[in-house]
């Protein structure tokens, strides 16, 4: 009974939680009383209910399992049915409880939501608040670097202020205890100078302007008074020509002197001085090709190495071939003797009227002088002889001119470095090619080697040695076709006889020559008796040799000059 009487008490117990918790007034939103039950009740205690149900749920199922395995009695049938509503009234409570956790949860979850926007609403404020401070510090740090433009104004000390500005503007009163006052005194008075010296500036450049127009008017005036100049010049040509006055002629080549190198330009100006003052026998002349001298003059006078730069990168590339070694040495060479455009030739009469004229280049990367000859003969010299071909060819003619001067060698110690590098051969390979560097050459263009200032023009050495050379350039010539008169006559087997030297001849002459022809250094040597004559030096490699014969009755002599 102890056990039927507990049973029975649990489920009037269990009956008064229900019809406490289900009911509800019928007046009321079931809807709006469970979200208010949900906001009042205590979720703790809820859970100790949805605990104690679930167990008592249990426990009823499990007697019911137990009275239908005991069998079936009328009074086990009534216990069965009313647990199984006691179950139903439970499994209600439990739904309830479950709508409760679920308000519970939808409401909280409403109220976090709600506080995380407000949460992001304060931070978006914080935010900004941030950025309106960062931008308050950024004016704040350009207001304390702002630089007035006043500050770069350069004002005059104050002493000098009060001295010179006028009382109105200093108001000493005023600025000498005020220092803000003083710099705005200061600052009108730089305002009034500036006010003045830009009325002076205004009045400048009117005066220039006016002096511009006045020199255009006088420029129009001079450019007019060309072509009337050119037009008379061209009237007096007749009047040139029949007084024997090329002052064209005169004009043009001093135009084309211009452009001559340093050198050249010494000996043009040294050669006309010397032939207006003391030789009329000689002409001086500039050839060659002006345009090309005149370009070479702008390049060498204008542009730095950052405009020939541009100037490079602005040409139009083209596509070509890599050069070889060998190709890049051949350039190298060739460019080593090239020589200025153009060059000075002196022609110099001698008194046969025989022309001898010397060609003077000047060589740009050798810095020499090369002469080149030609020998114009007149109609009444004789014939060429056999024996003394060479008394008037260009390796011999002007060849030790001066003593140990035969121009086979160049002049510039450094040129022979110059020909070792590129891999050429000596300089004197190449005389026939440029010409002869003779000592005499160097000297007339003002060219000295041996000096501690090599390589640089002097005029007053130019001028001492000008008639001394041409002196002896037209004796050197007329001594040669004297010398050549004289071989031809050999040749024919006459001795021409003078009148000042027949005395030194016999009345009866019983010799005669039979042979004379030309011979050379190593026949000369061949011969065992002139040993002597080649040891102390009286014949050398750059001497002519000869061989005549000559034929008295029956005996041959033959003799070596």
């Amino acid at each position: 009974m102890s056990s039927g009487s507990g049973q029975i008490s649990i489920k009037k117990r269990k009956k008064a939680q229900d019809e406490k918790y289900l009911q509800t007034d019928s007046g009321e939103d079931p809807f709006k009383w469970e979200d208010e039950q949900a906001a009042q009740r205590d979720s703790s205690e809820d859970a100790e209910i949805h605990m104690d149900t679930c167990h008592e749920i249990r426990r009823l199922l499990a007697e019911m399992r137990y009275l239908r395995q005991s069998g079936q009695t009328p009074t086990s049938q009534e216990t069965i049915d009313e647990d199984k509503i006691q179950v139903s009234l439970l499994s209600i409570i439990l739904k309830k409880l479950n709508r409760l956790g679920q308000n519970r949860c939808r409401n909280a979850r409403d109220s976090t939501t709600e506080a995380k926007a407000k949460v992001d609403s304060l931070h978006l404020q914080l935010q900004n608040l941030l950025y309106e401070l960062m931008h308050l510090h950024k004016e704040i740090d350009k207001c304390l670097q702002f630089r007035s433009a006043d500050e770069e104004i350069s004002l005059v000390p104050v002493e000098e202020f009060y001295r010179e500005a006028p009382a109105e503007i200093a108001r000493p009163a005023v600025t000498e205890t005020d220092g803000h006052q003083q710099y705005l005194a200061r600052l009108e008075w730089e305002r009034e100078q500036r006010r003045r010296l830009a009325e002076t500036c205004k009045e400048i450049k009117t005066t220039r302007e006016k002096t511009a127009a006045d020199i255009g008017l006088k420029q129009e005036q001079l450019d007019s008074l060309l072509p009337r100049l050119k037009a008379i010049l061209k009237a007096t040509q007749p009047v040139q020509e029949s007084l024997g006055l090329p002052l064209d002629q005169l004009r043009q080549q001093q135009d084309t002197a211009r452009f001559l190198p340093r050198p050249l330009y010494i000996l043009y100006v040294q050669a006309d001085a010397y032939r207006e003052a003391c030789d009329d026998k000689l002409a001086v002349a500039v050839e060659g090709v002006l345009e090309e001298a005149r370009s070479l003059h702008e390049e060498a006078d204008a542009v730095d190495d950052e405009s020939a730069e541009s100037e490079q990168e602005d040409m139009p590339t083209e596509k070509r071939h890599r050069k070889s070694k060998t190709q890049k040495l051949e350039t190298k060479q060739r460019k080593l003797f090239a020589c200025h455009p153009l060059f000075v030739t002196l022609s110099i009469k001698c008194r046969d009227d025989s022309v001898l004229h010397l060609s003077f280049y000047y060589y740009l990367r050798l810095r020499i002088v090369a002469v080149k000859m030609t020998l114009d003969l007149d109609a009444s010299v004789g014939a060429s002889t056999v024996a003394g071909s060479d008394l008037l060819s260009k390796a011999s003619l002007l060849a030790y001119l001066f003593p140990g001067d035969h121009g086979s060698d160049t002049p510039n110690p450094s040129n022979h470095y110059q020909l070792s590098k590129l891999r050429m051969n000596d300089f004197s390979s190449y005389t026939g090619e440029i010409g002869r560097a003779y000592g005499w050459a160097q000297r007339l263009c003002g060219l000295r080697f041996l000096e501690r200032d090599h390589g640089k023009p002097a005029t007053a050495m130019s001028a001492s040695h000008m008639a001394e050379t041409v002196k002896a350039l037209r004796k050197r010539v007329q001594a040669r076709l004297a010398l050549q008169t004289q071989m031809a006559a050999f040749e024919r087997g006459t001795v021409p006889v003078t009148a000042d030297i027949s005395k030194l001849f016999p009345a009866k002459i019983v010799s005669r020559i039979t042979t004379w022809k030309s011979s050379t250094y190593e026949d000369f040597v061949a011969l065992p008796y002139t040993a002597a004559h080649v040891e102390l030096g009286f014949a050398t490699k750059q001497d002519t040799y000869f061989i005549a014969t000559v034929e008295r009755n029956t005996g041959l002599c033959c003799k070596l000059i």
